[in-house]
């Protein structure tokens, strides 16, 4: 039993290494894809993007309670190959988009189809042994990292020296061939309810269930928050690191910085969804996002592509540590029998906030300039990291390190 749950975790481990390198040769470069389909200014540009992010995330929140429900009642498995495969056919849809509008209906798919991140959290979740599964949710967030580290620093020259069009069919590819590796090699032993309960309780009555368990409904608020604010600036970095070079040849440089970025992030992942429990879920959690808003508000300061990548290394160093802790709170709070339905809602309340961001943020950087996003961000921030110190005090999980599951009350 040992053996069948670490063969079929490092599988699912390889293949989203594989989904996520697929996803992120391309996606982190969309704001300069934009810009090839007749949309001119940096401005423009910043509102498109701010649009495509969310209804990318309104998309995935409207999606992600059935898949939820469907993962509970079908299996985890066959919830992360609908995320590979369905994803990896609307990036290849990507590549024959003639206008911006058109872009904007395949991330609307692609938000629906998609979500391999919770898909697999879900699966491991529920098939990992509990001795081990802090590891084995910091190892997964370390392969999201690490593969969007390698699909950035490979796709932004690729993009520049193949093309848009190729690059997309390219990683397109990838991504179901992930999807495909999983279905024949990850085994999950997966015993659903029996008809009479599948039949009466349905996603809702689920989701109500789990709204009431402790401390639910403020790790909720405090991961959609935090969501949030990450977007509003996710559509403007990219254009902000333009702005500052004065070249729309940019792809080649800003992939090494977003790979750098998401490279510290996988390894402080790494290191916290090990360490949580000692240092403590509050201090983890509101000192990463503490961090976070420091170095956002350095970011408005920035003169140079140079000092720009630095912050943003730092950055993804904060949130990578952010990560694990939200995960593992979830399993500590909601029994695994409901974690399908729990990451679902999750899933869902995290891509509001995800959607709701990214207009707003386009539309301050259009309207009073790129700088001003990353002030605004700095101070959202720091708003929700004093909420959180003092919500998550509330919920009784004990600060001492070595507490684990003992300090829920």
């Amino acid at each position: 039993m040992q053996r069948s749950w670490k063969q079929s975790f490092y599988v699912l481990w390889v293949a989203q290494i594989i989904a996520i390198v697929g996803f992120q040769s391309v996606q982190p470069f969309l704001p300069y894809y934009i810009q090839e389909l007749n949309v001119d200014s940096l401005a423009a540009a910043s509102v498109w993007a701010g649009y495509l992010g969310t209804i990318h995330g309104f998309a995935m929140a409207l999606a992600a309670p059935l898949w939820g429900a469907l993962a509970d009642r079908l299996g985890r498995r066959p919830m992360v190959v609908r995320s590979m495969v369905g994803g990896g056919i609307t990036v290849l849809l990507m590549a024959y988009v003639v206008s911006v509008e058109q872009l904007l209906v395949v991330r609307f798919l692609h938000g629906v189809l998609s979500g391999s991140v919770t898909a697999s959290i879900t699966l491991v979740s529920t098939t990992t042994p509990r001795l081990h599964l802090a590891f084995a949710l910091g190892m997964l967030q370390t392969a999201f990292m690490f593969g969007g580290a390698l699909g950035a620093l490979f796709g932004g020259p690729a993009i520049d020296y193949f093309g848009y069009h190729n690059c997309f069919i390219a990683a397109g590819l990838l991504v179901v061939a992930a999807g495909l590796l999983v279905q024949t090699r990850v085994e999950e032993d997966f015993r659903p309810a029996d008809k009479e309960r599948t039949d009466r309780e349905k996603f809702l009555v689920g989701a109500w269930r789990i709204f009431g368990l402790p401390g639910f409904p403020i790790l909720l608020v405090c991961l959609t928050l935090s969501h949030f604010t990450f977007g509003v600036s996710m559509p403007v970095t990219p254009l902000f690191l333009q702005e500052l070079t004065k070249t729309k040849d940019i792809a080649s440089i800003a992939g090494p910085i977003f790979a750098l970025s998401m490279l510290v992030g996988g390894i402080a992942s790494a290191a916290m969804g090990k360490y949580s429990d000692r240092i403590g879920a509050r201090q983890a959690l509101v000192g990463s996002m503490v961090a976070s808003a420091l170095f956002f508000a350095l970011k408005g300061f920035s003169t140079s592509v140079g000092m720009m990548a630095a912050l943003m290394i730092l950055s993804g160093l904060a949130s990578g540590a952010m990560r694990p802790v939200t995960n593992v709170l979830v399993t500590k709070i909601v029994p695994a029998k409901d974690r399908g339905v729990a990451f679902g809602v999750i899933t869902s309340a995290s891509a509001l906030g995800w959607g709701l961001g990214p207009a707003l943020g386009g539309y301050i950087g259009a309207t009073w300039g790129f700088r001003a996003v990353f002030f605004i961000t700095a101070a959202i921030f720091l708003s929700v990291a004093l909420w959180s110190w003092g919500a998550i005090g509330r919920l009784a999980i004990s600060d001492r390190p070595g507490q684990g599951d003992a300090a829920l009350h």
